[in-house]
């Protein structure tokens, strides 16, 4: 049997976020120009099951809310790899900023630590958002170099803003105590996509050849075997639990070990990023969008994709 064709407003996700009650924001590709010259950010909205969305220029590896839900003035911020940040409000403006017009080097991450906003990318580049402008925050751990080069940075995260730690290709790890940079000894010489800090004593890294550590600033507890196979692409803690993902698999960590989560959906499930406050836990990948209450899973189907 032939391959069903595509719509032509067929996507996958890369990115979700929290926006309420039954709401995320997420951003996607378009599989129609991934041949193309054209780079174009698919940003989509979901509400009580109502699809909404709209098209920026550029990639997008991350996405975020930025003040509360339900308030008028909130903004989905899109980090736009190669130039900078996108501030949408909701309906339709649409502002954008460059974060630094000097650097080479994909932009590739964000988050709030404190009452703050960073983000990470290529050359180990770090950068702190304070009342509306982008200062360089990477002294001792910015590496000049080519476009391209494996040197990025892939997440940050952190308990405080004298708490952070940033992640990424090569085994990277940095810990910023606020004032500066400490190059960590790593468990491993593989790419870490990401650090989810839970406190000062527990926090969490996870990425390529099955690589899944506990530990801090003093050292790492691994939790599983070496696997070049398996990679974890996100992790999440939501009431109480704390999640990893492969691309076709989500786990909980209970007692450093790993317990596989049973989806009661229909159809194929795909991680790759996720997100949770106190009321709900959402993960996405490929086509694939998930909702888990504490209690019951639902699947959510972007029109174009059915």
């Amino acid at each position: 049997m032939a391959k069903q064709k595509r719509k032509p407003g067929a996507l996958y996700f890369t990115d979700v976020a929290r926006a309420g009650r039954g709401a995320v924001i997420l951003v996607g590709n378009y599989y129609a120009l991934e041949d193309a010259s054209e780079e174009r950010i698919a940003l989509l909205s979901l509400k009580n099951r109502t699809w909404g969305g709209m098209d920026l220029s550029g990639i997008a590896h991350a996405i975020r809310l930025s003040g509360r839900a339900g308030d008028p003035k909130r903004q989905y911020l899109i980090l736009e790899r190669n130039r900078g940040l996108y501030r949408v409000t909701p309906p339709k403006s649409v502002k954008f900023s460059t974060i630094n017009e000097e650097r080479d080097g994909f932009l590739m991450y964000m988050r709030k630590i404190g009452r703050n906003w960073y983000a990470v990318g290529g050359h180990h580049q770090v950068y702190r958002e304070i009342n509306g402008k982008w200062k360089t925050i990477d002294s001792g751990v910015y590496v000049p170099g080519e476009s391209g080069e494996a040197k990025i940075l892939l997440s940050i995260d952190g308990t405080a803003e004298d708490d952070i730690y940033a992640t990424g290709f090569n085994g990277v790890i940095f810990h910023f105590d606020g004032n500066a940079w400490t190059n960590l000894d790593s468990p491993t010489n593989l790419g870490l996509q990401r650090v989810l800090c839970l406190g000062k004593k527990e926090v969490y890294i996870c990425g390529h050849g099955n690589s899944l550590f506990r530990g801090n600033s003093t050292g790492w507890v691994p939790l599983t075997e070496p696997d070049e196979s398996t990679t974890y692409w996100d992790m999440a803690s939501f009431k109480g639990d704390t999640y990893v993902c492969t691309k076709t698999e989500l786990y909980i960590i209970k007692d450093n070990q790993l317990e596989l989560v049973n989806i009661p959906v229909d159809g194929p499930v795909s991680f790759y990023r996720m997100d949770s406050d106190s009321h709900e836990l959402w993960t996405c990948g490929d086509e694939c969008l998930l909702k888990f209450d504490g209690r019951n899973w639902e699947q959510f189907i972007f029109p174009d994709n059915e």
